[in-house]
């Protein structure tokens, strides 16, 4: 039986041996591609919505478009709408039928898609690191000082619907399932946000192209386990927005209650 094993054990390591010889080509180059960040270009995404000649899409804010500002809390409501419809359809079905519960499940699916864009307002305040020239007395502009409070009131728009949405969508599996089970949810879900937040940040995809290219996200995806970079990224961000949450239940605990 040992013999056998050993057998079986030397074929093994003589078999991968050869695989990696054979294949070495199709390793490196993707090794070669899960060390570089990838970069969405569709042209279906925001990066690419607000090109060309309008008016309103040379209106800027330094180097940031003011229709992206714009866009980018349409996003946010998205989900504060999918949720006030979930909410109102609880209230008047309870989910009792099977297709009230696929209904429900499609509609939170949905949800989730769209709620790392909450999350990623917050870190649109990035976006004053190049409003001034470093060379300015303490790094402020006269001209453009006002710009600090519009990317900080921005970001806090981003953190306050994030708190709000997901403190509002416990309370609601909360009631459907119990506490322990809308625990879980929290403490499940913020990862799932914070890569969400990751893949629109660092490799700009959106939303939407799930339904687009979900493979190449699906790629994308993996990176942030295979690669120390992403994945040491993916632990800070959770945990930044453990703090948030967790710091809202603090300082905006009715909210929580009356969601």
């Amino acid at each position: 039986m040992i013999k056998r094993i050993r057998t079986a054990g030397i074929a093994f390591f003589a078999f991968i041996c050869y695989f990696i010889k054979v294949h070495s080509g199709w390793l490196r180059a993707n090794l070669l591609f899960i060390r570089m960040r990838y970069i969405n270009d569709s042209i279906y995404g925001t990066d690419n919505f607000f090109q060309g000649n309008n008016w309103f899409y040379q209106i800027k804010i330094g180097d940031y478009q003011l229709a992206t500002v714009f866009f980018n809390l349409f996003l946010i409501l998205i989900p504060l709408a999918i949720y006030a419809l979930l909410i109102r359809y609880w209230r008047r079905t309870r989910f009792i039928k099977p297709a009230q519960k696929i209904l429900a499940g499609l509609a939170f699916f949905f949800w989730l898609i769209f709620i790392p864009n909450t999350a990623y307002v917050i870190s649109e305040v990035r976006h004053l690191l190049n409003y001034c020239p470093t060379a300015a007395a303490f790094k402020v502009c006269e001209q453009g000082a006002w710009v600090i409070l519009f990317f900080f009131t921005y970001a806090t728009i981003g953190l306050i619907s994030y708190y709000y949405l997901l403190a509002a969508m416990r309370r609601l599996i909360e009631n459907i399932f119990g506490k322990k089970i809308a625990q879980v949810f929290v403490i499940a879900v913020i990862p799932t946000i914070a890569l969400g937040m990751l893949l629109g940040l660092l490799n700009r995809w959106n939303s939407w192209e799930l339904f687009i290219y979900p493979l190449d996200l699906f790629n994308t995806l993996i990176t942030y386990i295979s690669y120390p970079q992403n994945f040491y990224n993916w632990l800070i961000f959770s945990g930044f927005l453990y703090l948030f949450y967790f710091g809202g239940n603090y300082l905006f605990k009715d909210w929580g209650d009356k969601s």
